[in-house]
């Protein structure tokens, strides 16, 4: 839904997303709930020092032109009631790309490599992009991972164990579990990392963390998007605090300016008819949502890939922060 302003007049636009028209078509189509968003909006747009005066101050994020109704749901940005009126700072998602386990993105995606043979070619240095910037579907140790941050991305809270109880923890925003939705066309189940893996420095700032194999997230549920299901993941609280005397700098390890909440580890399972080598024949699947045959920005001309541009929907359970992580599975072909 949009709401559109018409000469003065409020005028509400609602279409039926692919789900909706199903139901209505199957006869049972019932609203029951409903989401508010703000993705248009630019908060930073809000003015204190108009030249018209302070009453002026929101007026460009009044202008701002709104979104038409879209039939496909996603909202970036959803609003949430808070009963807390003293929460100051909302925990944010962010993806770590600083950490020796995780991948890193590349042509702003994170590529999933499908087989080790596929593997072995993306991490080549002279033919591959290098070590660190593809996973291997279903592994669950030994290699790179998503990572995420549950955190206050504010360079004003610093990194202290004290900002974390008083920011984080006191107001019931320590984010424990996240709620991965995915597209079960392509991903049988995703994996997370359990809640005993650590996230942690010592007293001098330097990485104390631990890993453990990941787990399988096979307690699947159908997500409100067609096509897709949903599975929930462990998150860990973070122990990354800046010390007096620390010869490491901790955000060396983290994306946030900030204080950080949780983390936790994230891959995939792929569907195996997916997995063929470049010497097997190939699932028609590659054709029919991806490509084939293609060339890789930043890989050797001299090998072609298949590939399917999908993403991960991360949303946490104390905070509702949200993060859209665009993956690309990937094959060798030649």
């Amino acid at each position: 839904m949009a709401f559109l302003d018409n000469s003065g007049d409020i005028i509400l636009d609602a279409v039926l997303t692919e789900t909706g028209r199903r139901k209505m078509a199957e006869g049972n189509f019932k609203i029951v709930k409903f989401a508010l968003g703000d993705d248009e909006i630019d908060y930073s747009l809000y003015n204190l020092n108009h030249p018209s005066g302070t009453a002026y101050a929101d007026l460009e994020i009044l202008q701002t032109p709104l979104m038409e109704a879209a039939t496909q749901v996603g909202l970036n940005s959803s609003l949430m009631t808070i009963a807390n009126n003293d929460i100051l700072y909302m925990p944010t998602i962010l993806l770590n790309e600083k950490l020796d386990t995780a991948v890193k993105r590349q042509n702003n995606t994170i590529y999933v490599a499908v087989n080790s043979e596929t593997k072995t070619s993306l991490d080549s240095t002279s033919l591959g992009f290098g070590s660190g910037y593809a996973m291997l579907a279903g592994q669950r140790g030994g290699s790179k991972f998503i990572t995420i941050e549950s955190c206050v991305n504010n360079a004003d809270i610093s990194m202290t164990r004290a900002n974390q109880n008083t920011y984080v923890v006191s107001k019931n925003m320590l984010d424990s579990t996240m709620k991965i939705t995915f597209d079960n066309n392509f991903i049988t189940f995703p994996m997370a990392s359990s809640a005993r893996t650590r996230f942690s420095t010592g007293t001098d700032g330097s990485w104390t963390g631990t890993t453990s194999a990941l787990q399988s997230l096979t307690n699947i549920s159908p997500a409100e998007r067609t096509g897709y299901s949903t599975a929930v993941g462990n998150l860990s609280r973070a122990a990354i605090f800046t010390a007096d005397g620390a010869t490491t700098d901790v955000t060396t390890y983290v994306q946030s300016l900030g204080i950080v909440g949780s983390m936790g580890y994230l891959n995939i399972s792929v569907d195996p008819a997916l997995t063929t080598t470049k010497d097997q024949t190939a699932s028609t699947k590659w054709a029919k949502f991806g490509n084939t045959g293609v060339t890789v920005t930043g890989l050797s001309a001299t090998r072609t890939y298949s590939t399917i541009a999908l993403d991960l929907e991360i949303t946490t359970n104390s905070s509702a922060a949200m993060i859209n992580i665009p993956i690309t599975l990937i094959k060798r072909d030649t």
